[in-house]
């Protein structure tokens, strides 16, 4: 009982220094936040502290739509980097693991340039008369893609990519061969081995991969910023919007506390949609 003790005692003193930058780095400015999301301010006058910069976001028609068009923007990102990583993770697992492991390498690299820099790559490619629209305007006709959703939506897929792609084949790494081998030999096509045996067994990986992507496309900053338009704002524009241009911090603490609240709901039915998954 002393060992154990003696034990415990010297786990709580080592992870003093990272609980400590934690309620330092997170508790306390999120709870700094929530308070001053409470608070009246130019724009919404309430007595003492209380909900009403929630209740204007929500009965403002435009607000409103900013709200909507935030989060149909990160789940369609969510769902077409979904749709492109699972082929990729696929292609993964049946690679060696020191090849999978280069090319995954390879696809985090733009990302670990930050992602300032894959937009600005977009922008420069996807403006009009940039190297990927030129060419095909006698065809198609001018496309504005820069300064609109489609621009948007392409470089939060991009950053999220990688991350999709990795989760989906730590779990696809996972299914043993033997099942699709099984399945082969059963005469199944391999439209059938992916429907019958792939896909319900890295069902909780696509949720996970779901929940990272959309948790990061939720908050992305720069590409809709940059990438967007003017009609095209999204709660953390508009975040930045309020302490940027009107510096009304009680109204940007309420949209980044309304972004958190939607963010948790989301990504907890999505966790428990994987962990039933898991349980099937």
């Amino acid at each position: 009982m002393a060992r154990l003790r003696s034990g415990a005692s010297v786990s709580a003193w080592l992870l003093a220094p990272a609980s400590l930058l934690l309620i330092a780095g997170i508790a306390v400015p999120l709870c700094a936040t929530i308070w001053l999301s409470l608070s009246p301010n130019v724009l919404v006058h309430f007595d003492g502290k209380g909900l009403g910069n929630f209740q204007y976001l929500f009965k403002s028609k435009y607000y409103y739509g900013v709200i909507i068009r935030s989060l149909r923007i990160a789940a369609e990102a969510t769902v077409i980097a979904l749709i492109v990583a699972y082929p990729v993770a696929l292609t993964l697992r049946r690679m060696a693991s020191r090849r999978a492991s280069a090319v995954g390498l390879a696809m985090m690299l733009p990302v670990l340039s930050g992602p300032l820099v894959v937009v600005l790559g977009w922008m420069i490619l996807l403006s009009d008369g940039g190297p990927l629209l030129a060419p095909l305007t006698p065809y198609i006709g001018r496309l504005r893609i820069v300064g609109s959703e489609t621009g948007i939506i392409v470089g939060i897929v991009h950053f999220i990519l990688p991350f999709t792609v990795i989760s989906l084949a730590s779990v696809l790494r996972l299914i043993p061969e033997n099942l699709v081998e099984a399945a082969r030999s059963l005469g199944a096509t391999p439209l059938e081995i992916f429907r019958r045996v792939l896909l319900p067994l890295s069902l909780p990986g696509l949720l996970s991969a779901a929940i990272i992507g959309f948790s990061l496309a939720a908050s992305s900053f720069i590409a809709p910023h940059y990438l967007g338009g003017p009609a095209d704002v999204t709660l953390t524009a508009l975040v930045a919007q309020f302490v940027l241009a009107t510096f009304n911090g009680e109204m940007a603490a309420a949209v980044a506390v309304l972004l958190l609240v939607l963010m948790a709901a989301i990504i907890f039915l999505l966790s428990i949609a994987a962990a039933r998954s898991v349980r099937t």
